[in-house]
């Protein structure tokens, strides 16, 4: 510092005596030369020469030209000051005042030499005393160009050079005040500068205000004070300011508050002191100040004290840049070995003393850049070209101690040789500072830290007695790192032993101190490593009881011995050698891998490895490979374009294992080359083979020894070609075609499948798939071909053969549904609608009674799918009247529910349509029905007796049935619903309604009483001996609680009327009915009796039993021959009386014939016997009327007796037709009196 000062004031003063030789104006021109020299001489005090050409001239202005101007010599002759070229312009009218005003002065390429001799003294103030015109000159502009300044400093034995000097100046006179600014360079250090002073006061001391800007260093210093000379020494004291420059900021929102320093000063030529000084960080409002004192004393007894003392720090407020996260102001990008460097960068900037001394910091922190070291503590002593550390502490963030003790050089080639301690309480803290980040395994430690004897060079790195403790593990051991050269790669070599050993945390705190690309660094060197831990881990894997050794150098890696007791539950060695370039490795090892239960090694592989559904199926049946014990080798480089073969062999849950790994170059990691996969599992146990092929077998045994095996071949990252076998003695199934296997489009492409297997149902079970109806056997071929895409998968041509039942179809899988969705057209041979229903409810009957199954509905066969086919069957089978043809559907599938909408097919000769839904919720099942017929062949669906149906004719109907339950009968119970049956003109075989003629003359020759007995066998014979035509009728029915109802049914002919009911119960599946046969009698009709039967019918539905009652043609017949005996009787009456008749007539004749003659003889007494006669007419007339009346009152009684009791007037009347009935047992009739032959009847006398 003293010596740049020293320079800077020579030149100022050789510059000041050059404007110095202005100041006469030379009025007389023509010995211009000589009166130069003597005025310059003169004025500065020196011997002053123009040894080169002189050039003047008056006009427009004074102007003069010097050419190798030489000021004083030195003993040897060296000039003290030398210059190319002097010139300058005046004005011309301030001559004639006595004034010089000089408006431009250029001095070219000064040469000066300064002398500082052991005394203290400058060599320029002896000799003659300088007589300066102060006030009679004016310099308006001064250029010094491409001054030189060399300064002798005969106390030290150092010599300063100021190259470059340029500047610019102006004065209002010799003496002052005076102002400069420029720029020089001193000892190749350039920087700009600015200097003003006043005029000398009586004292001869004059007041100097300087600012210098070093370029390099981003500082300015600004010093006023006052320069004076005690005893021809130069002393300039005073106050200072000093401030950090960031000249790459010009926008406000990049400055920030930088550390600036002011305090006193005092300057001599051999003594540098700073008596106090106040260093100033962070916001001007509040910032952080170390004082403290500073002396360089470079004279005979040479000394250097530096101490600073800080106060209480708040370090988140220093500057106004902070890191990214806001909290500390650092950079992440930057690693710990950058900040040491920067450090040691900063601190080789330092001088060091080349004196005795000592330097002592305490302060609270130290900012050097973006980092900061707090609770500094530091005591230090020059060392020459570096400084002795006697004691060394600082804290770092995350609670990091560091402390230090020995040697560190700085000038050279830096190195610090001595013991380090680094101890952090919270190295999360310390990680986030550093690298901006926090490594997870680093989160997870509560301390860590190293301490060893260490040798630090560029060229070597030892750690000897090394201790590194990682949480609460320790390791032991030693470290070397050795750069040899620029062209050779560093050497590395660890030994390290320990209870734990962390190689995340290892490796993340490496990390701290070489940066983030730390994998990248370290994997430069040529390594020889040694680690032995009872706890390992790496990776986030740990593992137990590690031992490895092995070496990396010039891209070769030599695996001398991998031990690993217990990774994931697994046991692994390995051993091995590669080199070459990355692109062509070559090289082999061995490896073996024992694992009882694999499953936390697979989780572990899926955690760690890039995402494949692969991985992810291996981990969910884990189970299945138990008892794994593999062996196998990896080839790098090998022949045949096979850059890398794995092969491993072994036995795995009592599978044969072999597995085949190839890839024709290392870049097809990276989706180039070809890579090729085989691997064989065999098995006797399938199920085990299925469980490692990814599925989830129950442990059920299908075909015995069965082997699996896959084939890959991928060329970069084009579709696949893949092979799928599976085979046993009974079943074959293959997979063929090219797929994706990248993890996001994993198995999309196109495959061709084909099934083959004498019977399918094991496997079903195997698998858990409990199919309806199993049990039987399911001999299956199948074929299909599959294209896999990210949204569908689409089955084309499927064609096979299910038992007897052939199929096709084309559906299509939706992959981004939640569940399986599908869709598509499914072509069979033949259906079952009670298989569907079982799908549904499970079993529909009970395997003991054949009956539906009262037990509660078991859960739907397929779950979690949601399918929807446009169905068509051949035949399907509702199960009951025969099949459905032609059938065709929308089904609909969502496992708990089937729908068959807009169904349709031929039924029993007529055409079906309708829809279906079949629901089974939570143990509750649904089902609704609505379905019509038309134009039905009733000899189909009619009752058969002797191989020949009961009805013919065509019938159609309609219905809409729904039911709940929670089993199948309780499903059948519940159901309700209405409908109607339509039935043609129809054929009844067996029902004879023509029999009324023939059972007449039938039972007309029964003896005796007509009983039931007698009529029952006759009305069956003549019934079932013919048919009925009925006429087209429609039947309304009901469904209700399980019953299905039709009542008041009506139909007949011209010969008998038909009526009935029926009801048929669902659950039982019986029927109960009764049919009404009334015979027409025409002329055979019988008052109060009516020719009728009914036909009743029970049982099953199919074939129910059949009974007849003829009690009402009994009671007809009956009555019937009843009238028939009393018709006989009354003709046998009728001719008795007849005959009595003609003899009362013949009686009557004679008895005329009497009369006529004794006529005569009563004609006289008839006078006289006329009023007697009168007397009794009249008589007669009283009793008349009497007789009359008593007649009409009986009549009247008798019709209201007969209306009361019309049975009581018949009984009455077959009572008096029984009264002339003859008396049975030969007795005569009996008669109210005997016959009366005298009188004709209704013939008065």
């Amino acid at each position: 510092m003293l010596g740049k000062v020293l320079v800077f004031l020579g030149g100022l003063l050789v510059v000041a005596l050059f404007v110095a030789l202005l100041a006469p104006l030379f009025i007389d021109w023509t010995d211009f030369r000589k009166n130069f020299e003597d005025q310059a001489s003169r004025i500065i005090g020196k011997k002053v020469t123009v040894h080169g050409t002189v050039d003047a001239r008056i006009l427009p202005f004074p102007s003069v030209t010097l050419h190798d101007v030489r000021v004083g010599q030195e003993a040897d002759g060296t000039p003290l000051v030398q210059i190319a070229e002097f010139s300058m312009d005046a004005e011309l009218a301030p001559f004639l005042s006595g004034e010089a005003l000089i408006f431009d002065m250029r001095v070219s390429k000064p040469n000066v030499r300064l002398r500082l001799l052991k005394d203290g003294t400058l060599d320029w103030m002896r000799g003659s005393l300088p007589e300066i015109p102060a006030k009679s000159v004016v310099l308006e502009s001064v250029h010094v160009e491409e001054g030189d300044i060399l300064f002798i400093d005969e106390q030290t034995g150092r010599t300063r050079h100021v190259t470059g000097f340029n500047a610019q100046m102006s004065a209002r006179s010799l003496a002052g005040p005076w102002r400069m600014e420029g720029d020089a360079a001193l000892d190749g250090e350039h920087g700009n500068f600015t200097v003003s002073s006043s005029q000398p006061d009586d004292n001869g001391v004059l007041r100097v205000r300087t600012r210098l800007m070093p370029d390099r260093h981003p500082v300015n210093v600004d010093l006023d004070g006052e320069l004076k000379l005690v005893d021809s020494k130069p002393d300039y004291m005073g106050s200072f300011t000093a401030g950090v420059s960031d000249k790459q900021a010009h926008d406000s929102a990049d400055q920030k508050v930088e550390p600036r320093i002011k305090g006193r000063f005092e300057l001599t030529n051999d003594r540098i002191r700073v008596p106090e000084y106040r260093l100033e960080v962070g916001a001007d409002d509040d910032p952080y100040v170390v004082t403290g004192e500073a002396t360089l004393d470079t004279g005979s007894k040479p000394e250097f004290l530096l101490t600073a003392d800080g106060q209480q720090i708040d370090v988140n407020r220093l500057g106004s840049n902070k890191g990214s996260n806001g909290k500390t102001n650092r950079n992440p990008t930057v690693s710990a070995r950058q900040r040491l460097n920067s450090l040691i960068a900063i601190a080789a900037a330092v001088p060091v003393p080349q004196v005795p001394g000592k330097a002592t910091f305490r302060l609270p922190a130290i900012v050097a850049g973006d980092t900061t070291i707090r609770d500094v503590q530091l005591d230090l002593e020059p060392a020459g070209t570096g400084w002795k550390i006697d004691h060394a502490i600082g804290a770092l963030p995350g609670r990091t101690q560091v402390e230090a003790r020995g040697n560190l050089m700085l000038q050279g080639e830096p190195n610090f040789i001595g013991n380090l301690v680094v101890a952090s309480n919270q190295p999360s803290g310390l990680a986030s500072w550093l690298v901006g980040s926090v490594d997870p395994s680093i989160r997870q430690l509560r301390q860590a830290g190293f301490s060893a004897d260490v040798s630090l060079r560029h060229e070597e790195q030892r750690f000897e007695n090394l201790e590194i403790a990682v949480g609460s593990a320790i390791l032991k051991g030693r470290l070397d790192r050795q750069v040899p050269n620029d062209k050779d790669p560093p050497r590395l070599a660890v030994d390290l032993a320990g209870d734990a050993l962390d190689l995340d945390a290892l490796r993340a705190l490496t990390g701290l101190f070489t940066g983030q690309d730390s994998d990248e660094t370290l994997f430069d060197h040529r390594i020889t490593a040694h680690l032995q831990a009872g706890k390992f881990m790496a990776f986030g894997v740990p593992a137990d009881n590690v031992d490895t050794s092995f070496s990396i150098a010039g891209g070769a890696l030599t695996l001398d011995k991998l031990s690993v007791r217990n990774v994931a539950g697994a046991e692994i060695t390995a051993t091995g050698r590669a080199d070459g370039e990355p692109s062509h490795y070559k090289g082999s090892g061995e490896i073996t891998f024992k694992a009882a239960d694999p499953g936390p090694f697979f989780e572990m592989l899926r955690q760690h490895l890039p995402h494949h559904p692969v991985m992810d199926r291996l981990v969910r049946n884990a189970a299945w490979y138990g008892n794994t014990a593999l062996r196998g080798a990896v080839t790098l480089g090998g022949d045949q374009d096979n850059a890398l073969t794995v092969t491993l062999a072994g036995v795995s849950n009592g599978s044969r294992v072999n597995f085949d790994y190839r890839m024709s170059d290392l870049s097809a990691f990276t989706g180039k080359g070809t890579t090729t996969l085989e691997g064989t599992l065999e098995n006797s146990v399938t199920s085990i083979l299925f469980g490692q092929a990814g599925l989830d077998p129950l442990p059920v045994e299908a075909d015995a020894n069965g082997r699996l095996t896959l084939k890959v071949s991928a060329n970069g990252t084009d579709p696949a070609d893949a092979a799928l076998t599976f085979a046993t003695d009974k079943t074959s199934f293959t997979a063929n075609g090219k797929v994706d296997v990248r993890p996001d489009t994993f198995l999309n492409g196109n495959i061709a499948l084909s099934l083959e297997s004498t019977d399918l149902d094991p496997y079903f079970v195997m698998n858990g798939i409990g199919i309806p109806q199993m049990g039987a056997g399911l001999p299956v071929k199948f074929q299909a071909n599959v294209a896999l895409s990210p949204d569908k998968i689409v089955f084309s041509d499927m064609k096979g053969l299910l038992a007897d039942n052939t199929m096709s179809g084309v559906l299509t899988v939706d992959r981004k549904a939640p569940n399986i969705k599908a869709s598509g057209e499914l072509s069979l041979d033949k259906a079952d609608f009670g298989w569907l229903a079982e799908a549904i409810y499970g079993p529909i009957a009970d395997a003991k009674t054949g009956g539906l199954d009262k037990d509660k509905l078991g859960l739907p066969a397929f779950t979690g799918l949601d399918i929807g086919v446009k169905l068509s069957a051949k035949q399907v089978w509702p199960g009951i009247f025969g099949p459905i043809s032609n059938f065709t559907a929308n089904a609909s599938y969502k496992g708990e529910e089937l729908r068959l909408n807009d169904l349709a097919g031929g039924w029993n000769g007529g055409t079906l349509n309708g829809s279906v839904m079949l629901a089974n919720s939570d143990g509750t099942g649904l089902l609704q029905a609505k379905l019509s017929l038309i134009d039905g062949d009733l000899a189909a669906v009619a009752w058969q007796r002797d191989g020949a149906p009961l009805a013919s004719g065509r019938f159609g109907f309609a219905m809409n049935a729904e039911a709940s339950g929670r089993s199948v009968a309780e499903l059948a119970a519940n159901a309700s619903g209405s409908g109607e049956l339509k039935l043609g003109e129809t054929h009844v075989r067996g029902l004879n309604l023509s029999i009324l003629s023939p059972l007449l003359s039938a039972t007309d020759q029964i003896q005796g009483d007509i009983t039931a007995a007698k009529v029952l066998p006759i009305v069956q014979t003549l019934l079932n001996n013919g048919e009925a035509v009925l006429p087209a009728t429609s039947i309304p029915f009901n469904i209700s609680a399980g019953v299905a109802r039709a009542t008041n049914i009506a139909a007949g002919n011209d010969v008998a009327k038909l009526s009935g009911n029926a009801e048929m119960s669902l659950p039982d599946e019986r029927m109960r009915g009764s049919l009404g046969i009334d015979f027409n009698a025409g002329a055979e009709a019988l008052s109060g009796a009516e020719p009728a039967l009914r036909l009743d019918f029970a049982g099953p539905l199919t074939a129910p039993g059949r009974t007849m009652d003829v009690t009402d043609v009994t009671s007809f017949l009956s009555v019937r021959a009843f009238e028939r005996e009393r018709r006989r009787v009354e003709r046998l009456q009728a001719n008795v009386l007849e005959k009595q008749r003609l003899r009362r007539e013949v009686a009557l004749y004679k008895f005329t014939v009497i009369a006529r003659e004794a006529q005569r003889q009563r004609d006289a007494a008839i006078e006289q016997q006329r009023r007697a006669e009168e007397i009794r007419l009249r008589d007669l007339a009283r009793q008349a009327a009497a007789q009359k009346q008593a007649q009409e009152e009986a009549r009247a009684k008798q019709q209201a007796e007969e209306e009361a009791k019309a049975r009581a007037a018949a009984e009455a009347r077959t009572r008096a037709e029984t009264q002339r009935i003859p008396a049975p047992n030969g007795q005569p009739p009996q008669t109210n009196g005997p016959l009366n032959f005298n009188e004709l009847p209704g013939i008065a006398q």
